[in-house]
């Protein structure tokens, strides 16, 4: 078990991991080889079921070209790190519970490119489950399939989300949203650009949500009141067999 300094809702999800980093700068996940969760022997509620990848409150970090495979839980988490670079990586994860494929959670500049991600929860989505937003945000040129959302904002929006693209990217046989943008947990989602994205069989292309669950993401802490969700622009979008 590994307790990050940086809390956030998720020290409710995990708190071991196949691959762990904390503070750590210029790191690097590389190469054309295969990580292979074993996903399929973990039973069990969350903290049970590791992640596979997890890095903390890290700088300059570089995932390229690697394929992740069969997570017992979240197969990337990426949390409050700073200087993002996912590109080309490859998710295949199918075998368990809430095998989201790329978690960015409270990040600063983030480049996602690349990525062919085909996962049984929500493909890339981000996070914001502490105080801290999850800003400056780019994902682009990407193959996108999931059992729930391919690309997903929220729901945990505590710290909110500011300046966000997705463009160029495929989605294909996803059961729930193509594209879903979500604030229940308090927060501020302001100026999120979608645009030059295709779809084929998803539930609903779009989904955009401003709720109110007021969950806080720490135990005694005051619920948060309701979030904001404005400037976003989503726009040549084209989907065929939406449900």
């Amino acid at each position: 078990p590994m307790i990050p300094a940086c809390r956030s809702y998720t020290d409710t999800y995990t708190d071991k991991s196949l691959i762990y980093a904390e503070k750590a700068e210029r790191i690097a996940i590389t190469g054309r080889g295969i990580i292979d969760g074993q996903g399929a022997l973990f039973h069990g509620p969350y903290k049970v079921r590791p992640y596979v990848v997890r890095f903390v409150e890290c700088k300059d970090v570089v995932a390229q070209g690697v394929t992740m495979r069969n997570s017992p839980m979240w197969v990337q988490h990426y949390l409050a790190c700073d200087d993002v670079r996912i590109d080309g990586v490859v998710v295949r994860s199918h075998v368990n519970q809430n095998n989201d494929g790329i978690d960015i959670d409270s990040c600063r500049r983030v480049l996602i490119t690349g990525c062919n991600i085909d996962s049984g929860d929500d493909a890339i989505v981000l996070k914001s489950t502490s105080a801290r937003p999850c800003q400056d945000i780019v994902v682009t040129g990407c193959v996108l399939r999931s059992a729930c959302n391919a690309f997903k904002l929220g729901t945990e929006s505590n710290g909110g989300f500011q300046n966000i693209v997705m463009n160029a990217c495929s989605i294909h046989d996803t059961r729930l949203a193509g594209v879903a943008l979500e604030v229940v947990d308090g927060g501020t989602m302001d100026r999120v650009v979608v645009t030059g994205v295709t779809m084929t069989g998803v539930g609903a292309p779009i989904f955009v949500r401003l709720g109110n669950r007021a969950r806080p993401f720490q135990e005694g802490m005051d619920k948060p009141g309701l979030g904001a969700l404005r400037h976003v622009t989503i726009s040549d979008v084209e989907a065929m067999g939406a449900d």
